[in-house]
């Protein structure tokens, strides 16, 4: 069952709704945040076979990357 999440932006009062979702259900290239009011945004990038895990990329910073496990719950759906 999908799981949706209202955020309210501190500074600009604005109301996001963003979905929960197993990374694994993502494609390359796909926008994801790691928490619901996240600042940072990743770009999915591949999928480790032999470690199960996925490359994600910091939007703003190519050279930073982070590797999750594929049923690692994250956003999308938001305004960005």
């Amino acid at each position: 069952m999908d799981k949706y999440i209202t955020v309210i932006d501190p500074i600009t009062g604005e109301h996001d709704t963003v979905q929960e979702i197993a990374l694994r259900h993502m494609g390359a290239g796909d926008l994801v945040k790691r928490k619901p009011d996240a600042k940072t945004v990743y770009v999915v990038n591949h999928w480790d076979k032999e470690t199960d895990s996925y490359s994600l990329s910091d939007y703003d910073d190519m050279n930073r990357e982070i590797f999750l496990k594929s049923k690692t719950k994250v956003y999308v759906g938001f305004t960005f």
